[in-house]
């Protein structure tokens, strides 16, 4: 994926660099560039409100990019007071349609959520520290749900090269209480300020002299808060904050922030959310089991592939004529000894599905050979006719056909004949 922009920059700027910048489309949500039109076109362009998640358990895309310590949300991962695992890299951009979070707050509510993240090879828990732009990015513009890996998250997770994995919200398991980082102030009440180390969203942010009021709101400004005219040095000690999380809870500081703190130090303000959900229920992913079944399996993007080789090979969609009477289905073209591979690009455990079974019928065929197959080579294959026309029904057991191989990411049918011409419908693991 694009590399996002971790530095901030005035508005104005913003709106004379938006086709290069990370903050451009905000700018434009803003109503700051009116004269600059969005990006059109692409791949899942997203237009309208984001698309909605399961919070509890959904399918998300992963990518990966060369992530900094900072980010737009405007907080630095290798604080101090935040997890081990985030100050080891374990954090991710999350695409614009969707940086209103979990709970579908305003934009920016997404900064330090945390969510577990299962691929086929790990689970872990990734926090949010950075955007994921429509503007540049087709891949995050919203046409499926999508996160972009720290390298260090695709490494532990094993995924990051455009792959389908599920993911939970968690309650971040992070110790002590929740800190202000300030980036900026001056002796006027100007503020400017990340949240950090939450357990839960925070939905909104006042600022006071006084723990016991009266607060002025911050405003949401990118990833970071901002306050204008807030508490100056001749009202009191320090700053006092009174947070509400996403669920709806209030807390007051006990502990200020003091006067004119900027440059990214980070303050303990002795408080922490106490209210958590509870979402225990296992959100494993499986790859798509259907290889074709009136579509390719998979999400936008991450999809199994026909791969045809040697002389005459083709494969392609049709709508009659297929098994049942169902909406689609394979034309296969093989010339003498050619084939096709059905791809999918994240290997899995054999023991992910228990067989393999693909439905055929011949126009002008012979012998065909169906098996199953990953990096560690090729399942024992099932061998049929097709020369009487009828639908034929390959089912594979993969315990023992795969017996000595660990993952696959294939399916291959061969030609066994001078050429062959036949249908293809329901391949299918179980």
């Amino acid at each position: 994926m694009t590399q996002h922009n971790e530095e901030q920059r005035p508005r104005a700027v913003l709106c004379r660099l938006l086709p290069g910048l990370l903050f451009g489309l905000l700018a434009v949500l803003a109503g700051a560039c009116d004269d600059e039109p969005a990006q059109s076109g692409g791949v899942g362009y997203f237009e309208g409100e984001p698309q909605p998640v399961d919070p509890t358990c959904t399918s998300v895309r992963l990518t990966s990019y060369d992530a900094g310590d900072g980010g737009w949300c405007e907080f630095s991962s290798s604080q101090a007071v935040l997890p081990d695992f985030v100050r080891d890299g374990m954090h991710l951009a999350i695409a614009e349609p969707w940086n209103g979070g979990s709970f579908q707050g305003a934009s920016g509510e997404a900064c330090g959520e945390c969510w577990e993240v299962s691929t086929v090879s790990a689970t872990a828990i990734v926090m949010v520290n950075n955007l994921c732009p429509i503007e540049g990015n087709p891949l995050c513009s919203g046409g499926h749900f999508h996160f972009d890996l720290s390298q260090q998250a695709a490494a532990v997770l094993g995924g990051g090269g455009l792959d389908e994995a599920s993911a939970r919200r968690v309650p971040c398991p992070v110790e002590g209480n929740i800190h202000a980082q300030v980036n900026d102030s001056n002796e006027w009440g100007y503020l400017r300020f990340a949240v950090i180390n939450h357990r839960i969203p925070v939905r909104a942010v006042e600022v006071g002299a006084s723990p016991d009021g009266p607060f002025v709101a911050a405003e949401r400004s990118g990833g970071a808060m901002h306050v204008l005219e807030g508490p100056t040095p001749d009202q009191g000690d320090g700053i006092w904050f009174r947070l509400t999380s996403a669920m709806g809870e209030t807390v007051t500081a006990t502990l200020p922030v003091p006067y004119m703190s900027s440059g990214g130090s980070a303050w303990d303000l002795g408080v922490q959310f106490a209210q958590l959900y509870n979402e225990d229920e296992d959100c494993d992913y499986a790859p798509p089991a259907d290889v074709y079944d009136d579509d390719w399996g998979g999400i936008e993007g991450v999809t199994w592939q026909p791969n045809p080789w040697g002389d005459g090979a083709s494969v392609r969609e049709i709508d009659s004529g297929c098994a049942d009477d169902s909406a689609s289905c394979l034309r296969v073209t093989l010339g003498p000894w050619a084939g096709s591979h059905f791809y999918y690009r994240q290997s899995f455990p054999v023991a992910t599905f228990s067989g393999l079974s693909v439905r055929m019928k011949g126009i002008d065929a012979g012998e065909i050979t169906v098996f199953a197959s990953g990096d560690d080579g090729s399942c024992e294959g099932q061998t049929a006719s097709l020369s009487d026309g009828g639908w034929v029904t390959f089912d594979i057991p993969l315990a023992t056909a795969c017996a000595g191989i660990s993952s696959l990411h294939t399916v291959t049918v061969t030609n066994g004949s001078d050429r062959s011409e036949f249908l293809m419908d329901d391949i299918l693991f179980d």
